[in-house]
Protein backbone atom coordinates (compact mmCIF):
# COMPACT_ATOMS: atom_id res chain seq x y z
CA UNK A 1 0.00 0.00 0.00
CA UNK A 2 0.86 3.64 -0.75
CA UNK A 3 1.63 5.95 2.68
CA UNK A 4 -0.53 7.70 3.81
CA UNK A 5 0.31 11.36 4.93
CA UNK A 6 -1.35 12.73 8.02
CA UNK A 7 -1.13 16.56 7.03
CA UNK A 8 -2.77 16.61 3.80
CA UNK A 9 -2.89 19.16 6.07
CA UNK A 10 -8.01 49.03 26.53
CA UNK A 11 -7.52 52.68 26.18
CA UNK A 12 -3.40 53.15 26.01
CA UNK A 13 -4.09 56.05 28.59
CA UNK A 14 -5.94 53.46 31.24
CA UNK A 15 -3.21 50.37 30.21
CA UNK A 16 0.00 53.16 31.11
CA UNK A 17 -1.60 53.75 34.74
CA UNK A 18 -0.86 49.76 35.06
CA UNK A 19 2.86 49.77 33.72
CA UNK A 20 5.00 47.83 36.18
CA UNK A 21 8.97 47.72 35.69
CA UNK A 22 10.00 44.62 33.24
CA UNK A 23 13.51 43.11 33.68
CA UNK A 24 16.36 45.38 32.29
CA UNK A 25 16.74 42.18 29.49
CA UNK A 26 13.51 43.23 28.14
CA UNK A 27 13.06 46.75 26.42
CA UNK A 28 9.90 48.19 27.98
CA UNK A 29 9.16 50.33 24.84
CA UNK A 30 10.19 48.51 22.22
CA UNK A 31 9.75 48.67 18.38
CA UNK A 32 7.86 45.26 18.42
CA UNK A 33 6.00 43.29 20.68
CA UNK A 34 5.33 39.83 20.00
CA UNK A 35 2.81 37.57 21.63
CA UNK A 36 3.18 34.35 21.52
CA UNK A 37 6.20 32.45 21.41
CA UNK A 38 5.46 29.16 19.11
CA UNK A 39 7.53 28.89 15.71
CA UNK A 40 5.42 32.20 14.16
CA UNK A 41 6.17 34.51 17.00
CA UNK A 42 10.12 33.10 17.31
CA UNK A 43 10.43 33.33 13.72
CA UNK A 44 9.39 36.97 13.95
CA UNK A 45 11.25 37.72 16.64
CA UNK A 46 14.70 36.74 15.35
CA UNK A 47 14.46 38.06 11.87
CA UNK A 48 13.35 41.55 12.93
CA UNK A 49 16.37 41.37 15.98
CA UNK A 50 19.19 40.37 12.44
CA UNK A 51 17.36 43.80 11.18
CA UNK A 52 18.08 45.81 14.05
CA UNK A 53 14.46 46.06 15.55
CA UNK A 54 14.59 45.94 19.66
CA UNK A 55 11.47 43.59 20.65
CA UNK A 56 10.14 41.77 23.13
CA UNK A 57 8.00 38.90 22.69
CA UNK A 58 5.77 37.44 25.57
CA UNK A 59 4.08 34.12 26.46
CA UNK A 60 1.05 32.74 28.26
CA UNK A 61 2.94 29.29 28.75
CA UNK A 62 6.09 28.52 30.97
CA UNK A 63 7.83 27.34 27.93
CA UNK A 64 8.78 28.14 24.42
CA UNK A 65 7.55 26.56 21.46
CA UNK A 66 3.72 26.38 21.19
CA UNK A 67 2.25 23.35 19.73
CA UNK A 68 5.85 22.28 18.99
CA UNK A 69 6.67 20.52 22.39
CA UNK A 70 8.52 17.34 22.91
CA UNK A 71 8.39 15.29 26.36
CA UNK A 72 11.34 13.24 27.53
CA UNK A 73 10.02 12.75 31.05
CA UNK A 74 6.58 10.57 30.30
CA UNK A 75 8.04 7.71 28.81
CA UNK A 76 11.17 7.44 31.06
CA UNK A 77 13.65 9.51 28.40
CA UNK A 78 12.27 8.54 24.70
CA UNK A 79 11.26 11.96 22.81
CA UNK A 80 7.61 12.38 22.42
CA UNK A 81 6.30 15.06 20.38
CA UNK A 82 3.03 16.18 21.38
CA UNK A 83 1.97 18.27 18.57
CA UNK A 84 4.19 19.14 15.44
CA UNK A 85 6.02 15.97 14.60
CA UNK A 86 6.95 16.01 10.65
CA UNK A 87 8.59 18.13 8.28
CA UNK A 88 6.04 18.10 5.94
CA UNK A 89 6.94 19.66 2.60
CA UNK A 90 10.55 19.15 3.99
CA UNK A 91 12.47 19.99 0.43
CA UNK A 92 10.90 23.59 1.12
CA UNK A 93 10.27 23.54 5.19
CA UNK A 94 12.47 26.13 6.42
CA UNK A 95 13.15 24.03 9.50
CA UNK A 96 14.85 21.13 7.59
CA UNK A 97 18.19 23.20 6.77
CA UNK A 98 18.30 24.12 10.73
CA UNK A 99 17.42 20.91 11.77
CA UNK A 100 20.66 19.61 9.38
CA UNK A 101 22.89 22.18 10.78
CA UNK A 102 21.81 20.83 14.11
CA UNK A 103 22.76 17.34 13.03
CA UNK A 104 19.02 16.14 14.05
CA UNK A 105 18.10 12.64 13.05
CA UNK A 106 15.79 12.77 9.90
CA UNK A 107 13.95 9.62 8.79
CA UNK A 108 11.86 9.84 5.41
CA UNK A 109 8.51 8.65 6.20
CA UNK A 110 6.95 9.29 2.69
CA UNK A 111 6.89 5.06 2.28
CA UNK A 112 6.10 4.01 5.38
CA UNK A 113 4.32 0.46 5.36
CA UNK A 114 0.60 0.41 6.07
CA UNK A 115 -0.71 -2.92 7.90
CA UNK A 116 -4.22 -3.22 7.54
CA UNK A 117 -6.45 -5.26 9.75
CA UNK A 118 -10.21 -6.49 9.30
CA UNK A 119 -11.21 -7.05 12.62
CA UNK A 120 -8.55 -9.49 14.02
CA UNK A 121 -7.15 -10.29 10.83
CA UNK A 122 -5.03 -8.81 8.07
CA UNK A 123 -6.69 -7.40 5.39
CA UNK A 124 -6.59 -9.88 2.35
CA UNK A 125 -5.70 -8.62 -1.40
CA UNK A 126 -9.18 -8.18 -2.17
CA UNK A 127 -9.92 -5.88 1.11
CA UNK A 128 -6.94 -3.89 0.31
CA UNK A 129 -8.24 -3.25 -2.97
CA UNK A 130 -11.36 -2.03 -2.02
CA UNK A 131 -9.68 0.59 0.41
CA UNK A 132 -7.56 1.48 -2.06
CA UNK A 133 -10.34 2.29 -4.47
CA UNK A 134 -12.47 4.26 -1.55
CA UNK A 135 -9.70 6.00 -0.56
CA UNK A 136 -8.86 7.36 -4.61
CA UNK A 137 -12.32 7.80 -5.08
CA UNK A 138 -12.57 10.16 -2.10
CA UNK A 139 -9.63 12.17 -2.31
CA UNK A 140 -10.47 12.46 -6.35
CA UNK A 141 -13.55 13.59 -5.39
CA UNK A 142 -12.46 16.43 -2.75
CA UNK A 143 -9.54 17.52 -5.31
CA UNK A 144 -12.29 18.11 -7.78
CA UNK A 145 -14.69 20.04 -6.02
CA UNK A 146 -11.83 22.23 -4.42
CA UNK A 147 -9.88 22.82 -7.80
CA UNK A 148 -13.30 23.77 -9.25
CA UNK A 149 -13.26 26.71 -6.39
CA UNK A 150 -16.25 24.92 -5.16
CA UNK A 151 -16.70 26.05 -1.36
CA UNK A 152 -18.29 23.25 0.03
CA UNK A 153 -18.07 20.56 2.71
CA UNK A 154 -15.98 17.53 1.64
CA UNK A 155 -18.88 15.38 3.22
CA UNK A 156 -20.75 16.66 0.36
CA UNK A 157 -18.64 14.78 -2.17
CA UNK A 158 -17.69 11.92 -0.56
CA UNK A 159 -18.39 8.38 -2.33
CA UNK A 160 -20.15 6.66 1.22
CA UNK A 161 -21.53 3.86 -1.12
CA UNK A 162 -17.65 2.75 -0.76
CA UNK A 163 -17.48 -0.37 1.93
CA UNK A 164 -14.40 1.14 3.09
CA UNK A 165 -15.21 4.76 3.08
CA UNK A 166 -14.85 5.42 6.89
CA UNK A 167 -11.14 4.48 6.87
CA UNK A 168 -10.50 7.01 3.65
CA UNK A 169 -12.52 9.53 5.76
CA UNK A 170 -10.77 9.06 9.03
CA UNK A 171 -7.53 9.71 7.02
CA UNK A 172 -8.65 12.88 4.95
CA UNK A 173 -10.29 14.42 7.64
CA UNK A 174 -10.04 13.86 11.40
CA UNK A 175 -5.79 12.82 11.25
CA UNK A 176 -5.09 15.51 8.81
CA UNK A 177 -7.50 18.01 8.93
CA UNK A 178 -8.03 17.94 12.43
CA UNK A 179 -12.08 17.56 11.47
CA UNK A 180 -14.57 15.31 10.26
CA UNK A 181 -15.85 15.92 6.26
CA UNK A 182 -18.86 18.06 6.90
CA UNK A 183 -16.96 20.62 9.18
CA UNK A 184 -14.00 22.05 6.59
CA UNK A 185 -13.98 22.95 2.78
CA UNK A 186 -12.95 21.43 -0.29
CA UNK A 187 -11.09 24.58 -1.63
CA UNK A 188 -9.57 25.03 1.74
CA UNK A 189 -8.57 21.42 1.39
CA UNK A 190 -7.50 21.64 -2.22
CA UNK A 191 -5.48 24.91 -1.97
CA UNK A 192 -3.26 23.66 0.99
CA UNK A 193 0.27 22.01 0.05
CA UNK A 194 1.18 18.44 -0.61
CA UNK A 195 3.25 17.63 2.37
CA UNK A 196 5.69 15.22 0.69
CA UNK A 197 8.58 14.77 1.20
CA UNK A 198 7.87 14.28 5.08
CA UNK A 199 10.97 13.53 7.74
CA UNK A 200 10.46 13.05 11.46
CA UNK A 201 12.69 13.87 13.86
CA UNK A 202 14.05 11.54 16.11
CA UNK A 203 15.00 14.02 18.99
CA UNK A 204 11.39 15.33 18.24
CA UNK A 205 10.39 18.70 16.08
CA UNK A 206 9.34 20.43 19.53
CA UNK A 207 13.03 20.28 20.63
CA UNK A 208 14.11 21.97 17.56
CA UNK A 209 11.87 24.54 18.02
CA UNK A 210 13.01 24.90 21.61
CA UNK A 211 16.55 25.14 20.22
CA UNK A 212 15.88 27.64 17.67
CA UNK A 213 13.97 30.05 20.06
CA UNK A 214 16.42 29.47 23.39
CA UNK A 215 18.45 32.60 23.07
CA UNK A 216 15.22 35.39 22.09
CA UNK A 217 13.76 37.55 24.71
CA UNK A 218 10.84 35.68 25.54
CA UNK A 219 9.26 36.74 29.13
CA UNK A 220 7.29 33.42 29.84
CA UNK A 221 4.50 32.84 31.95
CA UNK A 222 3.02 36.12 30.81
CA UNK A 223 0.07 36.28 28.58
CA UNK A 224 -1.48 39.18 27.02
CA UNK A 225 -5.16 40.24 28.67
CA UNK A 226 -6.05 43.21 26.68
CA UNK A 227 -4.23 44.53 23.86
CA UNK A 228 -4.77 48.27 22.86
CA UNK A 229 -4.25 49.39 19.59
CA UNK A 230 -6.42 52.66 18.77
CA UNK A 231 -3.70 55.53 19.51
CA UNK A 232 -0.12 55.65 17.79
CA UNK A 233 0.98 52.43 18.61
CA UNK A 234 0.11 49.76 20.75
CA UNK A 235 -0.08 48.73 24.21
CA UNK A 236 -0.03 45.15 25.24
CA UNK A 237 -1.08 44.52 29.30
CA UNK A 238 -0.07 42.00 30.85
CA UNK A 239 -0.57 40.72 35.06
CA UNK A 240 3.50 42.17 34.80
CA UNK A 241 2.80 45.43 33.53
CA UNK A 242 2.35 46.79 30.10
CA UNK A 243 4.21 46.84 27.28
CA UNK A 244 4.38 49.95 24.62
CA UNK A 245 5.33 49.27 20.93
CA UNK A 246 5.35 50.99 17.82
CA UNK A 247 3.79 47.98 16.41
CA UNK A 248 2.28 44.77 17.93
CA UNK A 249 2.39 40.82 16.02
CA UNK A 250 -0.45 38.67 17.64
CA UNK A 251 1.05 34.93 16.78
CA UNK A 252 -1.71 33.17 19.20
CA UNK A 253 -3.47 29.98 17.89
CA UNK A 254 -7.28 31.28 16.40
CA UNK A 255 -8.86 29.23 19.19
CA UNK A 256 -7.45 31.78 21.86
CA UNK A 257 -8.74 34.79 20.00
CA UNK A 258 -11.93 32.82 19.31
CA UNK A 259 -12.73 32.73 23.22
CA UNK A 260 -11.86 36.12 23.32
CA UNK A 261 -9.13 35.24 26.13
CA UNK A 262 -7.34 38.37 24.79
CA UNK A 263 -9.67 41.44 24.93
CA UNK A 264 -8.92 44.36 22.11
CA UNK A 265 -9.41 47.71 22.27
CA UNK A 266 -11.11 49.23 20.49
CA UNK A 267 -12.55 45.72 19.26
CA UNK A 268 -10.78 44.09 16.34
CA UNK A 269 -13.07 45.20 13.07
CA UNK A 270 -15.67 43.22 12.00
CA UNK A 271 -13.81 41.77 8.84
CA UNK A 272 -10.93 40.09 11.25
CA UNK A 273 -13.62 38.76 13.51
CA UNK A 274 -15.83 37.14 10.74
CA UNK A 275 -12.05 35.68 9.59
CA UNK A 276 -11.47 34.17 12.60
CA UNK A 277 -15.14 33.09 12.96
CA UNK A 278 -14.87 31.26 9.62
CA UNK A 279 -11.43 29.31 10.36
CA UNK A 280 -12.23 27.85 13.72
CA UNK A 281 -10.18 25.06 15.17
CA UNK A 282 -9.71 21.36 14.71
CA UNK A 283 -8.48 19.02 16.52
CA UNK A 284 -5.40 16.00 16.38
CA UNK A 285 -5.06 13.78 19.08
CA UNK A 286 -2.78 11.49 19.95
CA UNK A 287 -2.78 8.38 22.65
CA UNK A 288 1.07 7.11 22.76
CA UNK A 289 0.95 3.43 24.12
CA UNK A 290 4.40 2.59 25.86
CA UNK A 291 5.05 -1.24 25.44
CA UNK A 292 7.37 -3.41 26.88
CA UNK A 293 9.21 -4.16 23.95
CA UNK A 294 6.53 -6.47 22.73
CA UNK A 295 6.63 -5.39 19.03
CA UNK A 296 3.85 -8.24 17.16
CA UNK A 297 5.41 -8.62 14.36
CA UNK A 298 5.25 -5.01 13.45
CA UNK A 299 8.01 -3.20 11.44
CA UNK A 300 9.05 -0.35 12.94
CA UNK A 301 7.66 3.46 11.79
CA UNK A 302 4.80 1.78 9.37
CA UNK A 303 1.08 2.30 9.88
CA UNK A 304 -1.40 0.42 11.59
CA UNK A 305 -4.72 1.06 10.31
CA UNK A 306 -8.18 -1.24 10.88
CA UNK A 307 -11.87 -1.63 8.66
CA UNK A 308 -13.48 1.10 10.79
CA UNK A 309 -17.25 1.51 11.15
CA UNK A 310 -17.26 5.63 11.19
CA UNK A 311 -14.46 8.32 11.50
CA UNK A 312 -14.14 7.97 15.71
CA UNK A 313 -11.33 5.84 14.50
CA UNK A 314 -7.88 5.50 16.15
CA UNK A 315 -4.71 4.66 13.59
CA UNK A 316 -1.23 3.73 15.24
CA UNK A 317 2.28 5.11 14.40
CA UNK A 318 4.32 1.89 15.16
CA UNK A 319 7.88 1.92 16.97
CA UNK A 320 9.04 5.33 15.50
CA UNK A 321 12.83 5.08 15.59
CA UNK A 322 12.54 1.38 17.26
CA UNK A 323 11.24 3.45 20.11
CA UNK A 324 8.88 1.50 22.27
CA UNK A 325 5.63 3.64 21.33
CA UNK A 326 2.78 2.43 19.74
CA UNK A 327 0.94 5.89 18.58
CA UNK A 328 -2.28 6.51 18.51
CA UNK A 329 -3.76 9.38 16.28
CA UNK A 330 -7.72 10.28 16.27
CA UNK A 331 -9.64 13.63 14.92
CA UNK A 332 -12.31 15.82 14.65
CA UNK A 333 -15.33 15.13 17.13
CA UNK A 334 -14.15 12.02 18.67
CA UNK A 335 -11.02 13.73 19.65
CA UNK A 336 -13.16 16.42 21.07
CA UNK A 337 -15.52 14.18 22.92
CA UNK A 338 -12.35 11.85 24.98
CA UNK A 339 -10.79 15.33 25.50
CA UNK A 340 -13.85 16.38 27.45
CA UNK A 341 -13.78 13.10 29.26
CA UNK A 342 -10.62 13.15 30.25
CA UNK A 343 -6.75 11.72 29.33
CA UNK A 344 -7.75 8.21 30.86
CA UNK A 345 -10.93 8.28 28.02
CA UNK A 346 -8.30 8.82 25.40
CA UNK A 347 -5.51 6.31 26.83
CA UNK A 348 -8.44 3.68 26.89
CA UNK A 349 -10.21 4.34 23.82
CA UNK A 350 -6.62 3.46 22.05
CA UNK A 351 -6.13 0.26 23.71
CA UNK A 352 -9.44 -1.00 22.71
CA UNK A 353 -8.63 -0.27 19.62
CA UNK A 354 -5.19 -1.91 19.60
CA UNK A 355 -6.22 -4.95 21.44
CA UNK A 356 -9.20 -5.33 18.88
CA UNK A 357 -6.31 -6.05 16.95
CA UNK A 358 -4.06 -7.37 17.91
CA UNK A 359 -5.76 -9.62 20.95
CA UNK A 360 -6.16 -9.26 24.31
CA UNK A 361 -2.78 -10.42 25.34
CA UNK A 362 -1.94 -6.58 24.37
CA UNK A 363 -2.70 -5.56 27.86
CA UNK A 364 -0.03 -7.68 29.52
CA UNK A 365 2.53 -5.29 27.79
CA UNK A 366 1.44 -1.80 28.00
CA UNK A 367 3.48 -0.29 30.51
CA UNK A 368 1.93 3.22 30.33
CA UNK A 369 -0.13 5.86 28.29
CA UNK A 370 -0.98 9.23 27.78
CA UNK A 371 -3.36 11.59 25.94
CA UNK A 372 -2.13 15.08 24.41
CA UNK A 373 -4.32 17.90 25.56
CA UNK A 374 -4.73 20.46 22.97
CA UNK A 375 -8.95 20.90 22.87
CA UNK A 376 -8.72 21.82 26.51
CA UNK A 377 -5.19 23.96 26.58
CA UNK A 378 -6.69 27.56 26.99
CA UNK A 379 -3.24 28.43 25.56
CA UNK A 380 -4.76 26.51 21.55
CA UNK A 381 -7.81 25.39 22.56
CA UNK A 382 -7.60 22.98 19.66
CA UNK A 383 -4.63 21.81 17.13
CA UNK A 384 -4.61 23.95 14.18
CA UNK A 385 -7.15 25.74 12.22
CA UNK A 386 -8.92 25.17 8.63
CA UNK A 387 -11.93 27.27 7.00
CA UNK A 388 -16.08 26.15 6.93
CA UNK A 389 -17.80 25.03 4.31
CA UNK A 390 -18.61 28.40 2.84
CA UNK A 391 -15.70 30.48 4.60
CA UNK A 392 -12.48 29.94 2.37
CA UNK A 393 -12.47 33.69 2.11
CA UNK A 394 -11.30 33.83 5.59
CA UNK A 395 -7.59 32.33 4.39
CA UNK A 396 -7.04 36.02 3.01
CA UNK A 397 -8.25 38.07 5.74
CA UNK A 398 -7.02 36.44 8.68
CA UNK A 399 -3.86 37.39 7.39
CA UNK A 400 -4.30 41.21 6.58
CA UNK A 401 -3.03 43.55 9.43
CA UNK A 402 -5.45 46.11 11.33
CA UNK A 403 -4.44 49.97 10.81
CA UNK A 404 -0.89 48.91 10.06
CA UNK A 405 0.09 48.46 13.52
CA UNK A 406 -1.37 45.50 14.67
CA UNK A 407 -0.17 42.56 12.73
CA UNK A 408 -1.15 38.71 12.67
CA UNK A 409 1.16 35.77 12.17
CA UNK A 410 0.62 32.28 12.52
CA UNK A 411 0.20 28.34 10.51
CA UNK A 412 -3.80 29.55 10.19
CA UNK A 413 -1.50 32.57 8.41
CA UNK A 414 0.74 30.68 6.19
CA UNK A 415 -2.10 30.22 3.11
CA UNK A 416 -0.67 26.99 1.13
CA UNK A 417 1.15 26.07 3.97
CA UNK A 418 -1.34 26.45 6.83
CA UNK A 419 -1.78 24.00 9.68
CA UNK A 420 1.81 23.30 10.03
CA UNK A 421 4.77 24.23 11.82
CA UNK A 422 6.75 25.51 8.73
CA UNK A 423 3.96 27.31 7.56
CA UNK A 424 4.31 28.96 11.19
CA UNK A 425 7.47 30.11 10.69
CA UNK A 426 7.08 31.32 7.21
CA UNK A 427 4.33 33.33 8.55
CA UNK A 428 6.44 34.78 11.06
CA UNK A 429 9.21 35.48 8.93
CA UNK A 430 7.20 37.40 5.63
CA UNK A 431 5.18 39.34 8.57
CA UNK A 432 8.18 40.68 10.67
CA UNK A 433 9.53 41.70 6.75
CA UNK A 434 6.13 43.31 6.17
CA UNK A 435 6.52 45.35 9.71
CA UNK A 436 10.12 45.95 8.65
CA UNK A 437 8.51 47.99 5.71
CA UNK A 438 5.86 49.84 7.83
CA UNK A 439 8.71 50.76 10.35
CA UNK A 440 10.60 52.13 7.61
Amino acid sequence: MRSLSLSRRAVLGGLAALSLPFPRAFAQEPDVVIVGAGAAGLAAARTLIDKGRSVVVIEARDRIGGRAWTDNATFGGIPFDHGCSWLHSSNRNPWTPIAKDGNYTLLNHDEAEETVFVGDRHANDDELADYGRAWNRLRGAVAAAGRAGKDVSAASVSPRDESWIWVAESWIGPMSMGKDLEDFSCQDWWNLAETEPNLMIREGFGALVARYGQDLPVRLSTPARRIAWGGDGVAVETDAGTIKARIGIVTVPLGVLAAESIAFDPPLPDWKRDAIAGLPMGLLAKAPLQLDGETFGLPENSWLSYKAASTEACFFLVRPFGFDLMIGFLGGSCAWDLTKQGDAAGVAFAQEKLRDMLGSGLDKHVVRGAFTGWGRDPWSLGAYASTRPGAYAARAAIRRPVEDRLFFAGEACAGTYAETCGGAMRSGVETANEVERRLG
